[in-house]
């Protein structure tokens, strides 16, 4: 079976290293030089073990990697969550680590894989019997002509910005939720973090007009009690904030995977990690089937349902935190309550570790 995959993208070379290890496949990628933006991700347990399981994990160093036990949830200024491994019995939540070093990890990986053929362009062809797949929204358009996704935009600004600060976070993760702002701190040394903040657009304008020293002052107001003295920021890529899901997850013989089927919130780091389990759904089906039809229509049932849960969780958070309705004593009454829930609360960290998906 040959396996090309379309996509030039960090997702599309994972998913070559885990369906290499399928049984009778020939995988056919592009070998371009992968674009990074100075990200951070959030690898949830179950993508680090599944990196673990492609030969990637090892070639990341443990001094490029930010482990994290628990999250600390805020409304407002008030603590109301937090979630930590010990609730489910897993010794981290997740690991913070660079786009840059992942990328690199995932290219070695891939020069040592002698077996691939990274030349697509020579050997991609239309047979029906090959299987394209598709990681990049871009590339769906010239693939897939019957589609249809629903689409949330959220008329909003999400802007990544790199922080250091005075006081210690000890690699704790901390997420601070206003009526219609979103700021997620990914802990990246012992005094910095990594800051996707999401805002209404008007907001968004008005900072950015005028400046890093804008963006000092509004943080100084929202994150001064978890940051202390903000010494320096980096101010990086901003992109408008949306969110989409296909009802088509394949058409004829391309599969979509990754951002090219879904797009969530940034408000739970789930994209990447949603586009590992695509990938390790995928490698499962094809291992253990042969027949294209069977796979399609496996991997679209399973993975759907999933993903568009999940993002059916998140809007309801997004909703609960701008509701104008509920009042703020009320919220943080209903998240202390959350916090303090016997099966609820460890159920939504096992979704949103992955753990549902590690036998």
């Amino acid at each position: 079976m040959n396996i090309n995959l379309i996509s030039n993208s960090l997702l599309s070379h994972i998913c070559a290293l885990s369906l290499n290890k399928c049984e009778g496949s020939i995988v056919n990628i592009h070998h371009n030089e992968l674009q990074t933006f100075d990200r951070y991700y959030s690898l949830n347990y179950f993508s680090k073990h599944f990196l673990e399981s492609i030969n990637v994990w090892e070639k990341i160093s443990p001094h490029k990697i930010t482990p994290y036990k628990m999250i600390d949830i805020y409304r407002n200024h008030h603590h109301t969550i937090s979630f930590e491994a010990s609730s489910i019995d897993i010794d981290c939540l997740g690991y913070i680590v660079s786009e840059n070093e992942l990328s690199k990890a995932v290219t070695e990986t891939l020069f040592d894989n002698k077996s691939l053929n990274c030349n697509l362009d020579k050997c991609a062809s239309n047979d029906s019997g090959d299987i394209n797949i598709i990681s990049d929204y871009a590339d769906v358009e010239s693939k897939i002509k019957s589609k249809n996704y629903h689409l949330e935009n959220y008329n909003q600004t999400a802007i990544n910005i790199n922080i250091t600060h005075s006081k210690e976070h000890n690699n704790v993760p901390r997420q601070i939720f206003y009526k219609d702002e979103i700021l997620g701190f990914l802990p990246t040394s012992s005094n910095t973090y990594n800051l996707i903040w999401t805002m209404p657009n008007e907001l968004f304008s008005e900072i950015s007009s005028n400046g890093e020293d804008e963006y000092l002052k509004t943080l100084e107001k929202r994150a001064k009690f978890i940051l202390s003295e903000i010494k320096d920021l980096n101010v990086g890529k901003s992109f408008p904030l949306i969110s989409r899901h296909t009802d088509t997850y394949y058409y004829k013989n391309n599969i979509l995977i990754g951002e090219s089927a879904h797009k969530f919130h940034p408000l739970a780091g789930l994209g990447l990690n949603m586009g590992m389990e695509d990938i390790h759904v995928l490698s499962t089906l094809i291992s253990s089937n042969t027949e294209n039809n069977i796979i399609f229509r496996e991997y679209a049932l399973k993975r759907i349902f999933r993903n568009s849960s999940l993002q059916r969780t998140l809007d309801i958070i997004i909703k609960f935190h701008s509701s104008t309705i509920i009042s703020d004593s009320f919220k943080r009454l209903l998240l202390n309550i959350f916090d303090k829930s016997m099966f609820i609360k460890p159920v939504t960290v096992k979704n949103a570790t992955g753990l549902v998906n590690i036998n």
